[in-house]
């Protein structure tokens, strides 16, 4: 069986990444996106429409809970972050601040702890040294990778582990933007 070369990561250059969308970033990472079966969408677009209702009935207190999907779009600055929704890095190293958990952004060129989603990041991620050890869908049921599916992937750089929680199609950019090769699929290994 002949096995496709893997390609470095097409991020979009500066100017042409206005408006890209869940498809556009699915071609520009190396790791496999698969489409979202019609039974998560149907369930999406339920939610959707609660969160409205939610948003609306609490006078908009829940807007500021990260709740809200991410929009995949990769401003036309490198350095701004990409919309790759809410990620976490959990786990103690010597180069990760003290606290449970971080949020995490990355933008073209970096990985960043934040504060919150669109702050100004605080620590970059090493995640040129860091490799994928294992990874494993939320849940447990399946391997879906679909872009919004949620995933733990379990880094490490030799000495210390930490565990970056979050939507696939984020943590294949992050992965892809890593130069990691992407974690084995259902069964191998």
């Amino acid at each position: 069986m002949v096995v496709p070369a893997r390609r470095r990561a097409s991020h979009p250059r500066a100017g042409q990444g206005v408006g890209v969308g869940e498809q556009e970033l699915r071609r520009a990472v190396d790791w496999t996106v698969e489409d979202t079966p019609r039974a998560r969408i149907l369930t999406q677009r339920l939610g959707a429409a609660l969160h409205v209702v939610s948003t609306v009935v609490t006078f908009g207190a829940d807007a500021t809970s990260g709740a809200r999907p991410p929009t995949w779009t990769v401003p036309a600055d490198p350095d701004e972050f990409v919309d790759i929704g809410v990620v976490r890095l959990r786990g103690r190293a010597g180069w990760l601040p003290p606290a449970s958990s971080h949020l995490v952004g990355a933008s073209r060129r970096a990985v960043w702890i934040t504060p919150g989603r669109s702050q100004r990041p605080t620590h970059r991620v090493p995640v040129e040294s860091l490799r994928v050890q294992s990874a494993r869908p939320a849940g447990g049921a399946g391997r879906p990778r679909y872009a919004g599916a949620s995933w733990t992937l379990t880094l490490t750089d030799g000495t210390d582990r930490t565990e970056l929680d979050g939507a696939w199609l984020a943590l294949a950019w992050i992965g892809s933007l890593a130069g990691w090769p992407e974690p084995p699929p259902s069964g191998a290994g």
